[in-house]
């Protein structure tokens, strides 16, 4: 499998350690088609980008520059922060829509924040996936970043809600929450994947051999991820 595209880069804008021209033309060295730049939204209390004006600008000014060589895409990665679906969305128009959890990230109740920061309650994974869902079925929702990644979720559940949302499944090249078994588990109820760097440097980019190999022991194939194309 090759990598055509990654819709899940960080910069400056956030807490990565580039420029959006870096990520790109990183993107370019590696012969990728596309490249997303998919800051952390509001409310992610240390990262999350605060002129969400000058964030767009950037991007606008990288489209019109690469027009041609390479597609960049406008993206978010938004913070969920209610157990009813709720996220941060700020307003803009985005090309890719990514949500996960995030720690560092305020939650808008409570409740809320016992659910998601407290371990070992019973129950506790099916708050959270039903949180996911809720969040998929009330906003537009392109990619689930790291699924397991600081709070536990029901997989299966979880992956037949994005096959009928149309959601893809990230496979995070930083993350390995999830082992070969949880994404062939996905797989089986009808789940499509997408492999991301999540790189917060310019070299990073494009760079995803650990999400490879997992997605390889899963025994997931090109038709499955929606960013590769066989070799």
């Amino acid at each position: 499998m090759r990598l055509v595209a990654d819709y899940h880069t960080h910069t400056v804008h956030s807490h990565g350690k580039g420029s959006v021209d870096d990520n790109v033309r990183e993107a370019l060295r590696r012969g990728l088609k596309a490249v997303g730049i998919s800051d952390h939204s509001m409310a992610h209390a240390l990262y999350g980008v605060r002129r969400v004006d000058e964030y767009l600008a950037d991007i606008s000014r990288a489209k019109e520059k690469y027009a041609g060589r390479i597609e960049v895409r406008t993206g978010i990665e938004l913070n969920i922060i209610g157990l009813d679906g709720s996220v941060d969305l700020p307003q803009g128009v985005f090309d890719t829509v990514i949500m996960g959890y995030h720690k560092s990230a305020w939650c808008r109740d409570l409740r809320t924040m016992w659910v998601f920061s407290t371990p070992g309650f019973s129950g506790r994974a099916d708050e959270i996936t039903r949180a996911y869902i809720q969040a998929m079925r009330r906003h537009r929702i392109d990619i689930i970043a790291h699924p397991g990644y600081g709070v536990p979720v029901d997989v299966k559940t979880l992956a037949k809600a994005c096959a009928d949302y149309g959601v893809l499944w990230e496979i995070n090249n930083k993350h390995a929450e999830l082992g070969p078994e949880d994404l062939a588990l996905a797989a089986s109820v009808g789940a499509r994947f997408v492999i991301a760097s999540d790189a917060h440097s310019p070299e990073n980019v494009g760079c995803v051999p650990a999400a490879f190999s997992l997605a390889r022991r899963a025994g997931l194939g090109a038709a499955q991820i929606a960013n590769v194309t066989e070799e």
